[in-house]
């Protein structure tokens, strides 16, 4: 039987056989950036008194999987997000949150795709 060559078709299978690692690479990328710039809307958006609630904000990347972690961690930051019976609630999380759940799916695209166009 002769094997038909099909113009391309070499391409194509080289770059579905590239996809995995394409998007692991992609996705780590995105949520290293991602997660420092939700770090970064976190600190922000915080309410300055003694500059403890911004400077405790952290960004972590998790060393294995496939995820990162934008974490206010003073102590009295529920206090500040959701108010006391003498404060109001300042709750610059959610607005964060939000954004982050906006942005993320179109960066992911964009970087698998700029991956996909460095396979050769």
């Amino acid at each position: 039987m002769a094997k038909v060559k099909i113009k391309g078709l070499d391409q194509l299978e080289k770059k579905l056989r590239a996809l995995p690692e394409v998007i692991d690479r992609a996705a780590r990328r995105t949520i290293h950036e991602e997660t420092n710039e939700a770090a970064q809307d976190l600190r922000r958006g915080a309410p300055v008194l003694s500059g403890d609630l911004r400077r405790s904000i952290q960004a972590e990347i998790a060393k294995k999987g496939l995820a990162g972690i934008a974490a206010v961690t003073a102590k009295h930051a529920t206090y500040v997000i959701h108010g006391t019976s003498k404060q109001d609630a300042n709750d610059f999380v959610t607005p964060v949150i939000a954004r982050v759940r906006r942005r993320f799916p179109d960066r992911l695209v964009a970087e698998v795709k700029a991956e996909l166009r460095k396979v050769t």
